[in-house]
């Protein structure tokens, strides 16, 4: 994967979509862990790990729901060929293991090694119960405290997602009942234009359905506004592209549309991540 920054339509604007894939169909699933990075930056906090999930058309993690406050949600940014074998056999390293609170710090881990040895990377995303680790005697604090270096390794039945270029995997020990999985929109090209595999309308909600890749990528951005209030772009992106089927039926440049047509700016202080709220009509 070349990591090149994009240079898409009002990048400036956008700074968290600095990595989004000029290709349409190049999106990279290890960039959902950038939106999970950009609304745990909009919250100041822990994001909700399975409402996250639930957007991006993953089951929902109901060990991250269980432990509640207690909950860590760690990103180990590597490899894919290892990310396969941490999910079957965990983590371990002589040396130390490194993890991050922080999945853009992850995220910059994984670009460096797939520039520099030319490999597939991937995210692999933990979840574990705070109070059976110590810290000085299981793990250290280093970076501003974002980053966990265990003097340990960490056993396989952690590891609750990992994030590969073609898709997103669960592997957690038990999906919760709640929220419910977003839906997806499956498309094919009918006389050279992109439209549902179902016959249109097709249902969306109890009270919506969508014709046309665009009005399902509307439905998603309203839902988004109505659950979460504000939005990162990245959010929008990883969201649409995580449930769109195939990738290349929604052109970067409609998503950008919708934004437009959706959302307004809100300037927040002292954040790399810019939001958007509803647009008042």
């Amino acid at each position: 994967m070349a990591w090149k920054k994009n240079r898409a339509k009002g990048l400036k604007d956008f700074p968290d979509l600095q990595y989004v894939p000029r290709d349409r169909c190049g999106w990279d699933t290890t960039l959902s862990a950038l939106a999970y990075g950009a609304r745990r930056e909009i919250e100041g906090g822990k994001p909700d790990l399975a409402a996250w999930a639930a957007r991006h058309g993953l089951p929902p993690s109901a060990r991250a729901r269980s432990l509640g406050d207690e909950v860590a949600v760690l990103w180990h940014g590597t490899s894919r060929a290892r990310a396969e074998k941490i999910a079957e056999h965990g983590l371990f390293s002589k040396g130390g293991l490194w993890t991050t609170s922080d999945p853009f710090i992850a995220h910059s881990f994984t670009r460096g090694r797939s520039e520099r040895f030319a490999i597939e990377g991937a995210m692999v995303c933990l979840v574990m119960d705070r109070r059976q680790y110590e810290h000085e005697r299981d793990f250290a604090i280093e970076g501003a405290g974002k980053i966990f270096r265990f003097h340990r390794g960490l056993p396989p039945e952690l590891v609750e997602y990992v994030l590969f270029h073609e898709e997103a995997r669960f592997f957690g020990p038990a999906r919760a009942k709640q929220p419910a999985r977003w839906p997806s929109a499956k498309l094919k090209r009918r006389e050279g234009k992109w439209a549902p595999a179902q016959k249109a309308p097709v249902r969306y909600s109890d009270a919506a359905s969508y014709s046309t890749v665009r009005e399902f990528a509307e439905l998603c951005v309203d839902r988004l506004l109505s659950e979460l209030g504000e939005v990162a772009a990245i959010e929008v992106f990883s969201t649409l592209y995580a449930l769109i089927s195939p990738w290349d039926a929604l052109e970067h440049a409609e998503v950008f549309d919708v934004i437009d047509e959706k959302c307004v700016a809100r300037r927040r202080r002292r954040s790399k991540v810019p939001t958007f709220r509803a647009r008042v009509t």
